[in-house]
């Protein structure tokens, strides 16, 4: 856990159930093979609010939320239910933990900082098991000495992806702000099984993820900040690149595109005659690919994709081809139907044929599969989280808390005043030390920290 826990004290700590009890017919909730691939942790977010958006002091703000938590639930079963095995979840309104910290210190010493842990102590944590008293989701509400809050939750990567959290907090928002009574015109639609059924012969058994021990790996997580006008001056420098073939590249493309290759000459400096070719790996949503009957305006599932880029050596590493090949890469899904040929999927069926059946163990298909570099993309830029208003009005930040995932880089829009991208990049420590000293890195980005303030660097 990192330091900013020490600055923690629990006010409150208390299980919440279901305003009204869930229906018999929507006891069993049942998981798709795309949410079977997940592993059972958590996504942990948090919205920053200040003291001069809040009308109604802490006791009061507690009890308005909680009280709205509770009916929110009642439209989201699978997140107050209980596992009970890789495909099944029964809704059984177990419930779902909310407690309140006080944070002593003001809002601005760490709403920037890049070791953020909300909810306490269980960002990115692998949910207990049921008979431990583990829950498929927490909320923890957080009074500043300032008098600012923050509002976080970590839920089940199971249940839903970083959309389906985005709807979880939007009906949670709507119902404090809007609806006393508890009750949503246009609630979330639970896609479950609909679109990519479980196996015949039974459940996906994909294992938990494995936390990293801090005594053996140290993985350094540093934010930076991309302005408008340098995410212009970079899709600028990339169209006008002799060898580009790419117009118009998207936002997400130029950014993942330069962090890749900067971490990926950071990675083969220390590769110490090991196999310094790399590759990336990253995420798409498939909601448009929905089929109408099933399409619901907030659709809740893991319903994503993976693609890949090339495997590179360093002289591949050259930002038109590294933009070009991500816009191939996402040509391609658009030719096929990726339900029934999904990625993600077939790896993870192979992984768990070759493991169930004992042609290889654990350990020897995770070196065989790693004997290149792969950095993990994920982005949620087309999310407005920073749009949730509670009553209160937006959040002055919102964010993800930090990352064990080594090579993992998420993408996330800024406040509409800064206009522009943050990216949070998880290194280890030898590599994170060479990735801050490259040259061109640093003429679009800035790094986020403490008490920082975002600057524009004009070009």
């Amino acid at each position: 856990m990192s330091s900013f826990s020490k600055l923690l004290s629990t006010i409150s700590k208390k299980v919440v159930k279901p305003f009204s009890p869930t229906p018999p017919t929507q006891r069993i909730h049942k998981l798709s093979l795309l949410d079977q691939c997940m592993g059972n942790f958590y996504m942990p977010l948090v919205l920053f609010y200040p003291k001069h958006q809040l009308e109604q002091g802490p006791k009061q703000l507690s009890k308005l939320l909680e009280n709205s938590f509770s009916k929110v639930l009642t439209y989201h079963q699978p997140w107050v239910g209980s596992l009970r095995d890789h495909a099944t979840i029964h809704c059984d309104d177990t419930g779902a933990e909310f407690f309140e910290v006080e944070v002593n210190c003001p809002m601005d010493q760490v709403v920037h900082r890049p070791d953020l842990t909300f909810p306490l102590g269980l960002s990115w944590k692998n949910v207990p098991h049921a008979n431990d008293g583990g829950r498929l989701s927490v909320a923890q509400l957080s009074h500043f000495d300032c008098g600012g809050m923050a509002i976080s939750v970590c839920i089940s990567h199971k249940v839903g992806d970083g959309r389906s959290a985005f709807s979880f907090l939007k009906d949670w928002a709507t119902l404090t702000r809007e609806h006393p009574n508890g009750e949503l015109s246009c609630p979330s639609y639970y896609v479950q099984d609909s679109l990519m059924p479980s196996l015949p012969d039974g459940p996906l058994k994909f294992p938990v993820m494995v936390e990293p021990n801090a005594q053996e790996s140290i993985e350094f997580e540093k934010r930076f900040f991309l302005s408008e006008s340098n995410i212009r001056s970079l899709k600028a420098l990339i169209v006008d690149d002799s060898s580009s073939i790419v117009q118009n590249p998207t936002t997400t493309e130029v950014f993942s595109a330069i962090v890749y290759k900067c971490a990926a000459i950071a990675g083969a400096n220390i590769s110490n005659g090991n196999d310094s070719s790399s590759q990336m790996v990253l995420v798409s949503d498939l909601r448009k690919k929905i089929p109408p009957s099933i399409k619901s305006t907030s659709t809740i599932g893991n319903i994503l994709i993976t693609f890949s880029t090339p495997i590179y050596n360093l002289e591949d590493l050259r930002l038109p081809k590294l933009v070009a090949d991500i816009r191939k890469s996402k040509h391609e899904l658009s030719t096929r139907d990726n339900f029934k040929e999904n990625k993600l999927v077939s790896d993870m069926l192979e992984y768990a044929n070759k493991i169930n059946t004992g042609t290889e163990d654990d350990q020897s298909y995770r070196q065989k599969s790693s004997c290149h570099n792969v950095y993990g993309f994920s982005s949620v830029c087309n999310i407005p989280f920073q749009d949730l208003d509670f009553g209160w009005g937006r959040p002055t930040r919102a964010s993800i808390a930090s990352t064990p995932f080594s090579n993992t880089i998420f993408l996330m829009n800024t406040q509409d005043q800064n206009r522009g991208i943050e990216v949070f990049i998880n290194l280890n420590q030898q590599q994170m030390s060479i990735f801050e000293q490259d040259k061109e890195f640093p003429q679009f980005a800035s790094p986020v920290g403490d008490n920082h303030v975002h600057e524009d660097k004009e070009k």
